[in-house]
């Protein structure tokens, strides 16, 4: 895959961790902890900005991330490796349908050509913020009702 600038990976990965942790966080039944999220996405983005340029397939680094994110999860000790493996691979698939709806739809209203999106960067920031926005309602809606996993 294309090797990320380290801004681009503060300004699109970290918030996209950050959230994707957040929900994870959410259906684990996990405290909000925004410090942690905070330190686990920034470690993300950082070991996957390494790591990304020597992945060529796209679910390759998918579950990549998957696994550096239960890595750091066992590391921080957010939760055991069940819950955690179940919370981070739901976590990673409501984002990535988040993603596709987002970029789908926003590919049909505005007639955007993906190659125009990767180039320019206020472009693609602009797309970004809705699915981001999106991301975040979810992971609010899931700990204000309480849509947990798990139940003890």
């Amino acid at each position: 895959m294309d090797k990320l600038t380290i801004w681009e990976v503060f300004l699109f990965s970290v918030p996209e961790a950050a959230v994707i942790i957040s929900i994870a966080f959410g259906l684990g039944g996990v405290k909000f902890k925004p410090k942690e999220i905070l330190y686990i996405s920034l470690l993300t983005g950082i070991i996957l900005y390494f790591i990304r340029p020597l992945v060529s397939s796209y679910i390759v680094n998918v579950i990549l991330y998957i696994g550096v994110l239960m890595i750091l999860f066992l590391v921080f000790k957010v939760m055991d490796f069940f819950k955690g493996m179940m919370s981070v691979i739901l976590s990673v698939s409501i984002y990535l349908i988040i993603e596709y709806l987002n970029v789908t739809a926003i590919q049909f209203l505005f007639d955007i050509d993906p190659v125009i999106l990767l180039k320019n960067y206020v472009l693609r920031f602009e797309c970004f913020l809705p699915q981001l926005l999106i991301a975040i309602l979810v992971s609010f809606a899931i700990r204000k009702y309480k849509l947990y996993l798990f139940t003890e």
